[in-house]
């Protein structure tokens, strides 16, 4: 069955939210594309834990372009700190577990997009969440990493214009859940094809 998609744009400048509901089956996982995104520099702390199962690493990089998938347990309280970081370093350690009727976000940090020939870049993503016997919870279409905006100053970073909000819903197995993010800047040309993951617990 396909997502059904609900779209909506709040007043006041607040950021457009796009809810979707994946089903299959009585199992069900809930995510919510938001906007959000501050200039920082940004120190992580994730481990890539996935390169021992063949999995893309959460970081990776293409000549000047880099990019990081975490998981923020608080969205908010990280774009908080991030937007007040100004040019201090924000720690994120990505999640590692969520219990049920818990939450996390899956955010890209990058840097180094190319700009076009009027300066800015273009860079989206797809974000994917795969379930512990590997079928497929969540796709996203292609979402804002940085679209038609300059690109970050030198040797700092950006969190994504949009991010994914992952709720575990008591319905969905326990176990490990991958999240995968294929990142494309658009002016280059470079792809980076990023993994992270969590274990879903009762």
């Amino acid at each position: 069955m396909p997502p059904a998609t609900n779209r909506r744009a709040r007043d006041g400048g607040h950021p457009r939210r796009v809810a979707q509901r994946w089903r299959s089956g009585a199992r069900t996982l809930a995510a919510l594309v938001l906007a959000g995104g501050a200039l920082a520099a940004f120190a992580a702390s994730n481990d890539p834990p996935g390169a021992s199962r063949g999995e893309p690493a959460a970081q990776q990089s293409a000549g000047a372009f880099s990019a990081a998938l975490i998981l923020a347990r608080d969205d908010q309280e990280l774009l908080g700190r991030w937007s007040g970081a100004r040019h201090e370093s924000v720690d994120a350690d990505s999640v590692r577990s969520i219990a049920a009727g818990g939450r996390a976000s899956a955010f890209v940090v990058f840097g180094g997009c190319a700009p076009d020939a009027s300066g800015r870049c273009d860079v989206t993503m797809r974000l994917r969440v795969k379930r512990p016997d590997g079928t497929t919870a969540a796709a996203t279409p292609p979402l804002e990493v940085w679209q038609h905006k300059a690109p970050p100053a030198a040797r700092t970073l950006q969190l994504s214009a949009q991010y994914l909000k992952i709720e575990v819903e008591p319905s969905d197995p326990a176990g490990r859940y991958v999240v995968a993010a294929d990142v494309k800047d658009h002016v280059s040309g470079a792809s980076l094809q990023l993994a992270t993951s969590f274990t879903a617990t009762r």
